[in-house]
């Protein structure tokens, strides 16, 4: 066996367990000992003689694996399943007692304590792991006066193989106080609150906190910026915590985003990392020599807040060994409930059930529904949901966006047994349309439609009933959510001057206030004095295909320093504007000289993260940004809404 491996094994073995009895079984030095004890495995084995070695657990009931009575530790759990639900990683639930307890001190979906509630994964760990089909765990769960393990099927469904062993030695007595009971706890907070941590332990009593399984996704897609999050952990209820992070993946020992991807270390390591639509990270870590101890209680956190604010879905396992009694649990969610996210609703969503008051319709009804029975997709658990009779029914909602402009519409709907076919009409003209059927209820995702203009900030959108599947009950349509994006039409071409200098460092620096030559004159031939006294030129540079100037590509260096972006906006009369930024650091805006914003951050870069109220006078503006950076990313969005696409972009005041 690899050295590092024994290693661990011999310092867990020594500083976490103290009875010999126990502390024999878990080092390599201990098993030329004899022991006094007998290996007893419980299993689904066929006693028939036969191959069904598994049992069934049917839909809604509870099956015990084991009940043991005396003393004794159980040493290893292994299972596999069979199961036609295709959520029954979080639907089938684990259930463990010790010593006569009444509350549970393990209540966990199957697959988040072995590791992933997403998906089967291959992952290996020394505790914990899921091994080419197989489940597997090696905590040490030491009892004296017995121990219960239940599996409850709440899939609605019949598990029809459920394969298991449970092997434990089982001991004349374990009387030693200093033994903990070993403990495992899920949470789930499937639309985080901004600026509140979320909790992944809040316990009180006497043990060591060993252990976190966190999956995390968010709702906006390739958005993994939940990993900014710190933890925080306060014992014995201490004002400040005692174990201060840095970020989510810092914690799992690990750093960048995760940016070499999944691994399996024997104390840490990244189980599953999916940037792309489903931006979902699983990772753990156990806590073997750095224990966290408590005498009184320990409440374990992540940071959701600062850099970290964004909504996302967390769900956790804290493992834990103390003294009982231990607090009980609070309810787990529902089995609807617990299964994971489908259809990420962004928080900036208007909510069609809100719509409801102000609607008009024909030939049919609207109601709100409660949809937490199938999901936690729909964003308030609710929809507003059209029953009608057959074609040519329709309803109509209206929508109010902040200002005239191009926008995209999109709609989160909801598909189910009785939906019909159905359009989506705006301003007259059909955007839209889809097949709202599906053999169960389940969130249809979204429907996007062609842009449309919007003239004013009031629009009418029409929902009509075209006809329905031939599998289909009815006619019925559901709306979740509907999102107005503006049709970003971003400033492109710049001509872009830099680096300059920004002297000092990571949360004070004077770049942003430094007055450079830019500022004075803008002068195409000649050169100006940039950051280490080179001679730097303006130079043209055109914004990627999503509207982003990359300042990191088009400047060198990049850190610690400062750039110019110039162009000249043409407007056939004055008005008044919003025009909106995104930047990765700090920026000043000019319009026509007059400083519009001067704001030192430090974040990375989205579009319209700021709205600057700007006026525009008849003819050309210049436009003139300064932004800074720290470290790493370095760039800026810009754009002007252009609803009635009369203003000309031009960095060389050129018309056409």
């Amino acid at each position: 066996m690899n050295k590092y491996f024994v290693s661990i094994f011999l310092f867990l073995s020594h500083t976490f367990l103290y009875c010999q009895n126990v502390l024999d079984y878990f080092s390599l030095e201990g098993l030329p000992l004899l022991k006094d004890s007998k290996l007893i495995q419980i299993s689904s084995n066929d006693t028939s003689g036969g191959n069904a070695d598994f049992v069934s657990v049917p839909a809604g009931e509870t099956k015990v694996l084991a009940d043991i009575k005396g003393a004794g530790i159980i040493t290893r759990i292994w299972i596999t399943v069979g199961a036609d639900d295709k959520y029954f990683l979080r639907r089938i639930l684990l259930k463990m007692y010790w010593d006569e307890e009444k509350e549970p001190s393990v209540m966990c979906p199957i697959g988040d304590f072995f590791g992933n509630g997403y998906q089967y994964t291959h992952w290996t760990s020394i505790p914990l792991g899921m091994s080419s089909g197989g489940y597997y765990c090696y905590f040490p769960m030491p009892f004296s006066k017995g121990a219960r393990i239940e599996v409850v099927n709440e899939t609605g469904k019949k598990v029809n193989s459920f394969y298991y062993h449970i092997d434990y030695q089982k001991l004349a007595n374990l009387d030693n106080e200093n033994i903990g009971r070993f403990h495992a706890q899920w949470r789930r907070e499937y639309r985080t609150e901004r600026d509140k941590n979320y909790v992944i332990l809040d316990a009180e009593g006497n043990g060591q906190y060993v252990g976190t399984i966190l999956a995390m996704q968010g709702y906006g897609e390739k958005d993994i910026s939940y990993l900014e999050g710190d933890e925080f952990v306060y014992v014995d209820g201490e004002a400040n915590p005692s174990v201060a992070g840095t970020g989510t993946e810092d914690y799992f020992t690990s750093g960048w985003y995760f940016n070499r991807g999944v691994y399996s270390a024997p104390l840490h390591g990244l189980i599953q990392k999916d940037d792309t639509l489903l931006s979902r990270v699983v990772a753990y870590r156990f806590h073997f020599g750095d224990q966290i101890p408590f005498k009184k209680s320990i409440r374990f956190t992540i940071e959701h807040g600062h850099d970290s604010k964004d909504l996302v879905d967390f769900a956790s396992v804290a493992f834990w060994y103390q003294r009982e009694p231990h607090k009980p649990f609070e309810p787990i969610l529902p089995p609807a409930q617990r299964i994971p996210l489908r259809v990420a609703v962004p928080e900036n969503c208007i909510e069609a059930e809100n719509l409801i008051s102000n609607a008009k319709v024909s030939k049919g009804k609207l109601s709100v529904e409660n949809m937490s029975g199938y999901g936690v997709d729909w964003s308030g658990n609710q929809e507003l949901r059209f029953i009608c009779d057959g074609k040519g029914a329709s309803f109509t909602i209206e929508l109010t966006v902040k200002e005239p402009d191009m926008y995209t519409a999109g709609f989160y709907v909801t598909k189910d047994t009785s939906y019909g076919k159905t359009e989506i009409w705006i301003k007259g003209k059909k955007v839209a349309d889809y097949d709202g059927f599906n053999r169960e209820t389940i969130p249809g995702g979204l429907i996007t439609c062609d842009p449309v203009r919007f003239p004013d900030t009031n629009v009418s959108v029409t929902f009509r009933v075209v006809g329905k599947n031939s599998e289909s009950a009815g006619y019925n349509v559901g709306i979740d959510a509907i999102i107005l994006t503006p049709h970003r039409n971003f400033v492109r071409n710049w001509y872009i001057l830099g680096p300059f200098p920004n002297p000092g460092d990571w949360n004070f620096r004077s770049g942003l206030k430094t007055v450079y030559d830019p500022e004075v004159r803008i002068d195409f031939k000649k050169p100006y004095t940039g950051k280490d006294k080179k001679e730097i030129f303006w130079k043209p540079w055109t914004a990627s295909h999503d509207g982003f100037v990359n300042l990191n590509d088009a400047l060198k260096p990049q850190e610690m320093a400062v750039a110019y972006a110039l162009t000249y906006v043409y407007v056939p009369e004055k008005r008044n504007v919003n025009l909106y930024l995104g930047t990765d650091d700090g920026v000043r805006l000019w319009v026509n000289d007059i400083l519009y914003r001067d704001s030192i951050l430090i974040r990375g870069a989205a579009p319209d993260q700021d709205t600057v109220a700007v006026k525009l006078q008849k003819g050309w503006n210049k436009i003139l940004l300064k932004v800074e950076n720290n470290i790493g990313g370095w760039g800026f969005y810009c754009r002007i809404p252009d609803p009635r696409s009369e203003i000309i972009i031009s960095p060389n005041m050129k018309r056409k």
